[in-house]
């Protein structure tokens, strides 16, 4: 039996010498298992590597070494792949990445005796259609976020699910989030902490103009479809994950759904969720004071 091959993947501004990288890949060759990784980091590291654009069938698991915006980067760049993901946390907050450096052994430890289990997390599917054309598609794991771009200028978007108006939103923009993201831009724009193992979407207003605003919450199999109005004259923009965006206009219909499969996370400690959010949000804030 060939031993599991573990792909490492790393922020470089996290890990600067790479002193916990070669910690990591010492560990799973201490364990019995084959790190690789990406170049020019298998380089640096002396193991097997590969092209990110080519990415190899027989990786077992991927380790994200770096703060929950590089596991999203290594999950939306794994997704398709079918590829379990385990966070190392090496930034602040870490929701999604569980494993913090003084754990990073007996994780690895872990890994190679399978004493782990897969948890599954859903995914947006989104598109933007302009004149009757699809001119950006994408995946997110936290939300999909239309807003303004430059200027602080209102935007006013209309929010419709399946063919039913929900209302038009004044503002800043909106969020399309999944549980994952409820802990993300979700939460900072007043919305509601989910537990990430459900399914549903959160829709949440951003700085909305006007007496009331309150998120609300759509079942998985609808989707969300938001409108710009005709009128609006300065440019806006979609991002995923806060990671990829792209530049949308008056006109454009924005459809946000329930991808069609669901991200795999490794999970090793079976932490309570609220155990890890009163942590980690207290420990957040008593670090910025």
């Amino acid at each position: 039996m060939e031993p599991k091959r573990i792909a490492v993947f790393v922020n470089r501004r996290r890990d600067k010498e790479l002193s916990v990288t070669k910690t990591v890949v010492e560990y799973i060759k201490k364990y019995g298992m084959e790190p690789v990784a990406s170049f020019p980091l298998a380089h640096e590291m002396e193991i097997p590597g590969f092209d990110e654009k080519e990415i190899p069938e027989n990786i077992s698991i991927a380790l994200s070494l770096g703060g929950d915006g590089t596991l999203l980067s290594t999950a939306r760049l794994l997704f398709k792949h079918d590829i379990p993901v385990m966070g190392i946390n090496l930034g602040t907050v870490g929701f999604l990445a569980e494993v913090e450096i003084h754990d990073i052994e007996s994780a690895i430890k872990s890994l190679s005796t399978g004493a782990y289990k897969l948890t599954k997390r859903m995914v947006l599917s989104s598109c933007v259609e302009r004149s009757g054309s699809i001119v950006f598609s994408g995946m997110a794991l936290n939300d999909v976020v239309v807003s303004r771009e430059g200027l602080s200028r209102i935007i006013r978007l209309k929010v419709y699910v399946d063919d039913q108006y929900i209302d038009s939103f004044p503002g800043d923009g909106v969020i399309v989030s999944t549980p994952t993201g409820s802990t993300a831009y979700t939460l900072s724009a007043g919305g509601p902490i989910v537990q990430p193992e459900m399914q549903m979407m959160i829709i949440t207003p951003i700085c909305p103009h006007i007496l009331y605003s309150r998120s609300f919450i759509t079942s998985p199999e609808k989707e969300v479809i938001i409108r710009i109005d005709d009128d609006y004259p300065d440019p806006a923009i979609i991002t995923l994950d806060g990671q990829r965006g792209f530049e949308i206009m008056a006109g454009d219909q924005i459809y946000v759904k329930r991808a069609d499969k669901e991200m795999s996370f490794v999970s090793i400690n079976r932490l309570n969720f609220y155990d890890v959010l009163r942590a980690k949000i207290h420990g957040w804030n008593s670090d910025s004071k």
